[in-house]
């Protein structure tokens, strides 16, 4: 309970309520304990203390009332003027939702998600503002957790890719090289037959098909050429191809000239370009448009246009429906490496805006 002297001080719910209830709900406020519920006046001072504040933060009411709400930030976030921006926010857009690490009384941080509203009376003017703050460790490690095991499920699944081009390049080429040749020479001697010449013409053509899609399966599988020469002719292959096997003309915006990226940077940009021209052919859409910006970051934006896309915008939320798990494996892919993918509109257009560090790894330090 707030000490007497400190309530008179500082009422801590003043405006919310009519004096017949208001008692009641000071009491339902301070007594809960898994949200920190708290006032601020106008310039960011705590005015107003619960149990959930104390439980979460550990500051008794006599500790925290009056001390500004910066105590609860990072000295990061502080010297950046994190605490000030949020407020002008919440004052500027009647509330602002953010999470982040906040510092408890002992030092130690959590994960908090916090909620600010501006209070404003009826002439507009700016009285306070209620904060609330979540402790949401337990669930940001939980994904953390679960983020690095998808980052590791995600290189394995290159390096089986990579395996497989490896097998497809060195031992099934060579045997269906192997096979044509056989046949070229089985041709001859069918020049006699006419209708076993054919059936040995059909059996070449056959045998060449082949070939050509195992190798084109093992380039797309994990093209060798990214290896060589990086991603730019990388994707100008993969795009003059792929133009070439659907008739789905890509529009496409390169620089001509680019510095090697970390290689885990140009498999990632390749692998969301093979991904959505892959979905834009399922979707049947007709015209592509992809642009490439070099400089830190990268940026990089892929529109497929007028396609009959399955689903709606909250399926590509939904990692559970075919279009939000292609989605939520490009995402997780792009944030592996520092960067962040958007979806920035959904039927019947797609378009997917990526933005990646070029040169520095999650902790700062220079990969390339």
């Amino acid at each position: 309970m707030i000490p007497q002297n400190l309530e008179e001080r500082h009422p801590p719910w003043p405006l919310l309520l009519e004096p017949k209830s208001g008692e009641a709900f000071r009491l339902l406020v301070e007594r809960i304990k898994d949200y920190a519920i708290f006032l601020l006046d106008p310039d960011g001072h705590i005015s107003s203390w619960n149990q959930g504040l104390q439980c979460i933060k550990g500051y008794t009411a006599a500790e925290i009332i009056g001390q500004h709400l910066s105590v609860f930030y990072t000295p990061e976030d502080v010297a950046a003027g994190l605490p000030k921006r949020l407020l002008e926010i919440a004052e500027t857009e009647g509330h602002i939702e953010n999470e982040g690490w906040r510092v408890r009384k002992d030092g130690s941080r959590f994960w908090a998600n916090v909620v600010i509203t501006a209070l404003k009376d009826d002439a507009g003017t700016l009285r306070g503002f209620v904060k609330v703050t979540r402790d949401l460790t337990i669930r940001k490690e939980m994904q953390d957790a679960l983020s690095e095991l998808s980052g590791r499920l995600l290189g394995l699944q290159e390096e089986e890719r990579r395996r497989v081009m490896h097998e497809l390049h060195d031992t099934t080429s060579p045997l269906l090289a192997s096979l044509t040749g056989k046949l070229y020479q089985a041709r001859e001697y069918a020049r006699g037959d006419p209708h076993l010449a054919e059936l040995m013409n059909e059996a070449l053509a056959m045998a060449e098909a082949t070939a050509t899609m195992v190798r084109t399966v093992a380039s797309m599988l994990h093209p060798p050429l990214i290896e060589q020469s990086g991603l730019l002719p990388t994707l100008r292959w993969y795009i003059d191809g792929f133009t070439n096997r659907t008739g789905i003309a890509v529009n496409s915006t390169l620089p001509s000239t680019m510095d090697r990226l970390p290689l885990d940077h140009e498999i990632v940009l390749f692998r969301i370009v093979q991904e959505h021209l892959r979905a834009a052919q399922g979707a049947g859409t007709t015209t592509v448009t992809l642009n490439l910006n070099k400089g830190d970051p990268i940026e990089l934006l892929v529109e497929a246009k007028d396609g009959d896309w399955p689903g709606n915008t909250n399926d590509v939320r939904n990692s559970h429906t075919p279009t939000g798990a292609v989605i939520a494996g490009m995402r997780e892919r792009v944030r592996q490496l520092g960067g962040i993918l958007i979806v920035e509109s959904m039927r019947p257009n797609l378009t997917l805006r990526v933005r990646m560090p070029s040169a520095l790894s999650l902790d700062g330090r220079i990969i390339k």
